[in-house]
């Protein structure tokens, strides 16, 4: 059912029409308008931002982009809102003079994605290029790496330069100050973190151990716990010995 207000708001909306290339047949209808709302988001400035409805899944945002650039001037950014089957589109230009001309188009323009100024992939090259797009250049990761190592040390040169200058003070006195053996800004370790420490070496060395893995173990695991059991009978049998001496009834 069609209501009064989606109707109005329907004609709010400008349409298009786009298609994949010059050869495609097929080809998927656009609705536009300005983005203007009250609550105007700054990504998004007035004015300057066209918002799309109904565009195909093989549009990119790189296509997209190159074609309201040759036809309006210079895109600053296109954004999805959604990647799933037929997307919402934002697009901002750079001047407000291309929003005007994206207004003016008429609703039987045809804007084609794919041309030889802008090449739009789709299917197996589209996947390859978004995948080669994830991996990191080795030559860039190589001087982001040196930057930072860079940075580190002379972090840690201005920080022995201020120790050493706060050391000696305007009389001439120079304060000795503890050395620090695990590395020059390590924290001292309390007696329970080195506890605790240890414990955990040790721990880890007995799950490394193969207790009772061979048969010659078990033997003597045996041995020890009836030699222990023997022990503590003998204990117990003295133990028994005494208390039944200590409950002698003595009268007198």
């Amino acid at each position: 059912m069609v209501t009064k207000a989606s109707k109005q708001n329907a004609k709010n909306f400008k349409t298009l029409w786009v298609r994949f290339d010059a050869d495609s047949s097929d080809k998927h209808q656009l609705f536009f308008k300005e983005h203007s709302i009250r609550n105007q988001e700054p990504e998004y400035p007035r004015k300057r931002t066209l918002f799309v409805l109904n565009v195909p899944p093989y549009a990119t945002i790189d296509c997209l982009s190159n074609a309201f650039a040759n036809l309006c001037g210079n895109v600053q950014s296109v954004t999805f809102s959604n990647t799933k089957g037929f997307k919402t589109a934002y697009i901002v230009f750079k001047q407000e003079s291309s929003l005007d001309k994206a207004m003016e188009f008429s609703k039987d323009f045809i804007i084609t994605l794919k041309s030889e100024k802008s090449i739009c992939l789709t299917g197996l090259e589209r996947w390859c290029k978004e995948y080669n797009d994830t991996l990191y250049d080795e030559q860039l990761m190589k001087k982001d790496i040196e930057e930072c190592i860079a940075s580190y040390d002379k972090q840690i040169q201005d920080h022995i330069a201020q120790e050493k200058a706060a050391e000696e003070d305007n009389d001439g006195w120079v304060t000795i100050t503890g050395g620090k053996k695990r590395g020059q800004f390590a924290p001292s370790r309390k007696e329970s973190t080195i506890g605790k420490v240890q414990q955990k070496e040790e721990q880890r060395k007995k799950k490394k151990q193969l207790l009772n893995f061979y048969t010659f173990q078990i033997r003597e695991t045996k041995k020890q716990n009836l030699a222990e059991l023997r022990k503590k009978f003998e204990l117990d049998k003295k133990r028994l010995q005494e208390l039944k001496q200590k409950r002698t009834f003595k009268p007198f």
